[in-house]
């Protein structure tokens, strides 16, 4: 398992006019708090996964919400990988206000895909290699 955080910072248009953010942009702060997850432990962008031939688009989505974000806070995303990636790779999500109070729980679920055939593949040997070396039993 490893666990990454990421902070966010609420923008203006992300909000309604009450300053709450509007829920569709949760997957947004999902997909911002992973990349920078996997950049930091693999060492490989999806750039650079994509211009190797393997993409890695979104199965599943889930969040659930607890409390309001608002505008201008900035809020702490926690990536958290229990298992090592196969073809799939889950991602589960923890929004935190800057009280500390958890506000979001999430949970992605991906597939690397061949780019060529749009078939699902394994991932990239470098990108596991490099998750390897943060993951704890």
């Amino acid at each position: 398992m490893f666990i990454h955080e990421t902070k966010v910072k609420v923008r203006y248009a992300e909000t309604d006019q009450m300053g709450v953010v509007h829920h569709g942009n949760y997957a947004l702060y999902y997909e911002i708090a992973r990349t920078e997850c996997f950049e930091a432990c693999s060492g490989i962008t999806y750039e650079s996964m994509e211009a190797a031939g393997v993409m890695l688009p979104l199965l599943e989505l889930q969040s659930k919400f607890l409390k309001p974000a608002l505008y201008n806070q900035v809020l702490t995303v926690k990536c958290i990988v229990r298992d090592l990636p196969t073809v799939r790779l889950n991602v589960e999500y923890e929004i935190y206000n800057e009280k500390e109070e958890l506000i979001n729980i999430g949970k992605t679920v991906l597939v690397f895909v061949d780019k060529n055939s749009r078939r699902p593949c394994h991932p990239p040997v470098n990108f596991m290699e490099g998750i390897k070396k943060h993951f704890t039993a």
